[in-house]
């Protein structure tokens, strides 16, 4: 806790911290740099299959997913199921269907939320029968609404 502008300022700070400090990996970078391209393109092809196995979960429950062409996150958009209020539907979607969903609104400025207020975004870097079952249960979620 503390001054709003000055903690929203750390957070910024931080956020960026977390993701881009790369001294320590700089040994791991090089001996990747090392690597057939077939090590990465393996990775790249498994990433593509569980991001297909997931957004095929979603689009049976009825949301429209925006299939990304990188990362590990699938964004879906609930308005398609009548749902407009993602942060309310992220905090019931564990007990509906036992899967975890961060609303896309959270991450926008609330001038901007607006436009964001119906989409969810889903992690894809996770076990094949992890997400074969998020997939299961979210396929059966469209009976739960």
């Amino acid at each position: 806790s503390g001054p709003a502008d000055l903690v929203a300022r750390v957070r910024t700070v931080k956020s960026f911290l977390t993701y881009s400090s790369g001294s320590p990996f700089q040994g791991a970078v090089a001996l990747g740099l090392g690597l057939p391209d077939e090590f990465f393109t393996s990775i790249a092809d498994t990433l593509r299959r569980k991001r297909d196995l997931l957004s095929e979960g979603l689009r049976s429950a009825g949301l429209t997913v925006n299939q990304p062409q990188g990362g590990y996150f699938v964004t879906a958009d609930t308005s398609a199921i009548g749902i407009t209020d993602a942060i309310a539907f992220a905090r019931r979607l564990p007990e509906l269907a036992g899967v975890a969903a961060i609303p896309v609104p959270v991450f926008c400025h609330p001038d901007g939320a607006v436009r964001t207020r119906s989409l969810l975004r889903f992690a894809f870097c996770k076990k094949f029968d992890v997400l074969e079952e998020a997939a299961s249960r979210l396929s059966a979620l469209r009976g739960k609404l």
